[in-house]
């Protein structure tokens, strides 16, 4: 069995960093490290020997722990090929389907998802039977998507969104680069107002808390796209809307600016 451990920064950037590991062969895995020292602290307390570091993408909030980190642990560190001249240390290319952790019966696997950036990647941590969770990067957050402002497009994230994360089972846990809660929760209430789950669900709301995908696919206005909550409101502050397309751009464009 994969069991993670989720690492937050109280960094202004509210990073998250994973911890992947086995406790049966002590193998670990470490996405996206922001504190190094952090991440080997944990690794220490657990006993586990990190063997890789995978990086979602290449930005330097996510890959500012990589040398060091690979100067205590000597793991090889992973990324995506489009970022071979960007990630820090980088030894190893990622491609859309490669399986970098195997337990049992688990598997963590990987996804190409561009959008934020052209050279991003998911990591998908699965059985036979479906998917059990995704590590986002800054593709998906808690009620938000990332930004597209270094080196990303938005209508390629939308296609990324709709074809990827959409087709996630409601069980699927989110893991994401970033906890956004607070301020995409704000959002969604400016943007779609009529989200009676949203009012309910924020009563019960903790801190740091992973949510599933079935939540997101409620509470989220990129993915309520269809809604008459968001649609109405769009048209009250007068974005011109067409299709499911234009409805996310705009949303993306107004998240921008809000």
């Amino acid at each position: 069995m994969i069991e993670i451990l989720p690492i937050f920064t109280n960094s202004p950037l509210r990073n998250f960093s994973y911890l992947v590991y086995s406790n049966r062969t002590g193998e670990a895995y470490c996405i996206d490290p922001f504190d190094a020292k952090g991440v080997l602290g944990y690794a220490r307390k657990l006993g586990i020997k990190i063997k890789g570091i995978l990086n979602t993408h290449e930005h330097g909030d996510h890959t500012q722990g990589n040398l060091e980190l690979k100067e205590e642990t000597k793991a090889i560190i992973y990324g995506h090929k489009d970022a071979k001249h960007k990630i820090p240390g980088l030894d190893q290319i990622l491609k859309e389907g490669d399986i970098v952790f195997s337990v049992e019966e688990e598997s963590l696997a990987v996804w190409d998802t561009p959008g934020h950036t052209f050279s991003h990647l998911s990591f998908v941590r699965k059985n036979p039977k479906t998917v059990l969770g995704i590590f986002s990067g800054d593709t998906l957050f808690n009620v938000g998507v990332g930004n597209c402002f270094r080196g990303g497009e938005p209508n390629v994230l939308y296609d990324t969104i709709r074809s990827r994360y959409e087709t996630l089972p409601d069980s699927c846990l989110l893991y994401p680069g970033h906890d956004y809660w607070e301020n995409n929760l704000k959002f969604a209430e400016h943007i779609d107002p009529e989200n009676k789950f949203r009012e309910e669900f924020q009563t019960s709301l903790q801190p740091y808390q992973v949510s599933e995908m079935g939540i997101e696919k409620k509470l989220n206005p990129f993915f309520r796209r269809t809604t008459s909550s968001v649609k109405n409101r769009l048209e009250e502050l007068q974005e011109k809307i067409s299709d499911d397309r234009s409805v996310f751009l705009t949303l993306r464009k107004l998240r921008d600016n809000w």
